[in-house]
């Protein structure tokens, strides 16, 4: 149960740096300005952004593989499971 709450940690961890790095790098995806002019939190923007890769080739280039959250996020679940497979041999 610790494994699975680690790992959920590291995900999450994971996730909240990409989104930081993706509103840094590309800006305009989470904070929006609303019809009033007022920076607002757009979530479903940022999750239809995590989730175009899924369904469209634009994202799946080397230029853009750091602002692709599935690609970053099977690089990180290999990370992990690598980093702990060999803490566990030794």
């Amino acid at each position: 149960m610790i494994k699975f709450i680690l790992f959920i940690l590291f995900i999450s961890i994971i996730t909240l740096i990409f989104i930081i790095y993706t509103e840094y790098s590309v800006g305009g995806i989470l904070i929006r300005s609303n019809s009033l002019g007022k920076n607002v939190f757009n979530f479903k923007s940022l999750f239809n952004f995590m989730i175009h890769p899924l369904y469209n080739k634009f994202l799946w280039n080397l230029k853009t593989l750091d602002i692709n959250y599935p690609f970053i996020i099977l690089i990180s679940i290999f990370i992990y499971k690598f980093d702990f497979s060999v803490l566990n041999f030794l």
